[in-house]
């Protein structure tokens, strides 16, 4: 496990989960994080290594990314 896990950031930090979810004031110390560190802590930096996303953006879905290998669910009923 590296010392810099990106899903840190990407499902735990405070934050960074925040600001992304919409959160004003996690939104304003996120941006300056951003401003101070040039990029982001640590933690946000592996995250756009790994995902190539920033780490005030979301992560685009799986459609949107072009690399879903699911099959997508049919169900039916049992007769």
């Amino acid at each position: 496990m590296p010392i810099f896990d990106p899903d840190f950031c990407q499902s735990r930090c405070p934050i960074c989960t925040a600001a992304r979810k919409g959160n004003r004031l996690a939104r304003f110390l996120q941006r300056i994080e951003m401003l101070l560190t040039l990029g982001g802590c640590p933690w946000g930096r592996a995250r756009q290594a790994k995902y190539g996303v920033p780490p005030d953006q979301p992560l685009p879905d799986n459609s949107q990314r072009g690399d879903s290998h699911e099959e997508p669910v049919t169900h039916t009923k049992n007769r």
